[in-house]
């Protein structure tokens, strides 16, 4: 089959292109810049890739009529304010308006649980995209997903970054809704087994993990996956706007960002059947078993894709794009070469006597600190 990728580098795309390499389909690879495109170098004969923007109808151009089907995995949840739900609207009427004039016979989108009556504007965005596609006339699969867990994913990090950085917490009371968590092999795995499969077809699909926890259960949890030792006291008194605060300093998470994600935490996200189960029969990972692949994956320096992969500001100017460094394995890296003129082991022991008895150069007292921290 031909198929159209979009957000083919963002965390989802990254590693759903090789799944799809493997069973021998012809990819299509959608991106606004193909020099941030971190998988060009290692891609096979089967992979095209295109420039389109999906806020710029006349970029559509540049996909094929011939395709049999497409995912579309594109958000703008990074956007600033209410922002973001216009982009949404637009980015996928744009898409609508440009699929229907080729032969595609699927569109697969992958976005959020949305079963609560009062929703985010976050998750009410999504659903205007679902009815947007829709619009196209062409048989749609939507996968509605909770939090996905696995490395690199926004919702980890956050988990991961609040868990492993604060021994004591005053949170928030969202940290008491509950969700539904699903691994990313899980999510992959469905993303694969709707593909031409006409079960599927103008069908909306809730899709989870065999877990129903609270957020503060789930950092606990991940707290004793790892052996640490957690305390979290939640207050009723930080309004969305301290909270997104809150996750901005503690987490790299951008504010916009942060916001758009603690309005969306009011909101229970919770599989109302498993009609998925019929259609793609799997069973599906715990929330423990998602943790420990996300760790080994960490462990071995090996992830695939980050969400911070993917940009979602349009095309930057041209005269910047040589300085801007593509994340690789989730991480961006700052490299510095300088020549020594003493010996190797001269300049090791200096390097691994930094803290400890000697200290450090820099605000010693607060590392100091950090150590209390990471002692409790």
């Amino acid at each position: 089959m031909k198929i159209l990728l979009t957000g083919a580098n963002g965390y989802i795309g990254t590693r759903l292109l090789p799944l799809l390499l493997e069973q021998e389909h012809e990819i299509i690879c959608m991106v606004r810049d193909r020099r941030r495109f971190a998988a060009q170098s290692n891609l096979s004969k089967q992979v095209t890739i295109i420039e389109g923007d999906l806020l710029n109808l006349e970029s559509l151009t540049a996909i094929p009529s011939d395709i049999d089907a497409t995912y579309y995995l594109v958000h703008s949840m990074s956007s600033s304010g209410s922002e973001f739900g216009e982009m949404e609207r637009k980015s996928s009427s744009n898409f609508s308006s440009a699929i229907k004039k080729t032969n595609c016979k699927q569109i697969i989108y992958l976005t959020g649980i949305a079963n609560d009556e009062h929703l985010s504007e976050h998750l009410g965005s999504r659903l205007a995209v679902e009815e947007e596609l829709k619009s196209s006339g062409i048989a749609c699969t939507i996968l509605r997903a909770a939090i996905i867990i696995g490395s690199g994913s926004a919702s980890f990090e956050i988990i991961r970054d609040l868990t492993e950085k604060i021994p004591f917490m005053i949170t928030p009371k969202w940290v008491k809704t509950k969700c539904q968590p699903i691994g990313i092999r899980d999510v992959l795995a469905y993303l694969i087994g709707v593909l031409h499969n006409k079960k599927s077809f103008n069908q909306t699909f809730d899709i989870g993990g065999p877990d129903i926890l609270t957020y503060r259960e789930m950092m606990m949890g991940y707290a004793k996956e790892r052996g640490l030792k957690r305390w979290i006291v939640t207050v009723p008194v930080l309004t969305p706007r301290l909270s997104s605060l809150w996750l901005n300093m503690i987490t790299p998470v951008p504010y916009s960002l942060a916001r758009s994600l603690v309005e969306s935490m009011k909101n229970e996200v919770i599989c109302q059947d498993n009609r998925i189960h019929d259609v793609v029969p799997r069973k599906c990972l715990t929330y423990a078993a998602s943790l420990h692949l996300a760790f080994e994956k960490i462990d071995q320096n090996s992830i695939v894709s980050s969400w911070k992969d993917a940009l979602n500001r349009g095309y930057l100017q041209s005269n910047f794009m040589d300085q801007i460094k593509v994340p690789q394995n989730g991480t961006l890296e700052y490299k510095v070469k300088m020549p020594f003129e003493r010996k190797a082991e001269e300049v090791f022991e200096n390097i691994w006597s930094i803290g400890g008895n000697r200290g450090w150069y820099y605000m010693d007292w607060l590392w100091h600190f950090r150590g209390f921290l990471d002692k409790m």
